[in-house]
């Protein structure tokens, strides 16, 4: 996995005891991902995945369109990921911009390429 997608993980709370995202295999804290569930839940809430390893895979592929759609790690995460109607967009850019030591404008696609 990507240093990105641990950054998320732990933004998000993955590895938390009792944290949604630990809780529903879902690191990337995903809304909709191929192997995500919304079985007694509302359609957009977090889904619920089957393993955490299916849980890993979701966050890679949801960060390859990201990419392939050549947007900046600020476009991602204050537009797409974690919109500021939602999150601390600021604080959470800061953190993985700082844990990934990159800048705002790097490139999705250039961050991905950090193992």
């Amino acid at each position: 996995m990507t240093l990105l997608a641990r950054l998320i993980s732990k933004r998000e709370g993955y590895g938390i005891p009792g944290a949604v995202p630990t809780r529903d295999n879902n690191p990337g804290d995903l809304r909709h991902s191929p192997h995500s569930s919304h079985q007694g839940e509302g359609p957009n809430d977090i889904g619920e995945i089957d393993t955490p390893a299916d849980g890993w895979l979701d966050l890679e592929r949801q960060l390859q369109l990201f990419a392939s759609r050549g947007l900046t790690l600020q476009q991602m995460i204050e537009e797409k990921y974690a919109p500021p109607t939602e999150n601390d967009s600021a604080a959470y850019l800061a953190f993985v911009v700082q844990g990934g030591g990159w800048t705002n404008d790097t490139l999705v696609a250039e961050a991905l390429q950090v193992p």
